[in-house]
């Protein structure tokens, strides 16, 4: 709904599912309008287990809001560009953590290449730890 902008009704819609099922499991990231529901700009809402890199490998963290599973997102994009020469894509997380967490990203170039040289990188694609894709 946040991403395409578009109201509860088409969404629901679209996923196979309905306004009851939706309130019941996003009702806090929804606001009335008049006889629908839109997304909030952001919201609080736990995610699926999602993966994250440090220097150890990949591993799944539970993740709370759309800004910390954005910022992942965001993060994993990051890494793909920069394993295909574009290094500068990692300079924006240089130093920070991952939202509402003590996790720093992970931005060393040479310690991400061992890790996909140790084959950790292999389903970069895959940011939830339950397979869904970005």
């Amino acid at each position: 709904m946040r991403r395409e902008d578009l109201p509860a009704s088409q969404a629901v819609e679209i996923e196979n599912t309905t306004i009851p099922n939706l309130e019941k499991h996003a009702g806090p990231a929804l606001k009335k309008r008049g006889r629908d529901y839109v997304a909030l700009p952001t919201d609080d809402l736990l995610r699926p287990p999602m993966l994250i890199l440090d220097s150890k490998g990949v591993r799944p963290i539970e993740v709370r809001g759309s800004k910390a599973s954005s910022s992942i997102g965001e993060y994993w994009n990051a890494v793909d560009d920069a394993l295909e020469g574009r290094f500068s894509a990692l300079r924006k997380f240089k130093g920070k953590k991952i939202p509402g967490t003590e996790i720093e990203f992970l931005t060393d170039i040479r310690q991400i290449h061992i890790l996909q040289d140790a084959g950790q990188l292999e389903n970069i694609k895959q940011i939830y730890s339950l397979g869904r894709r970005r």
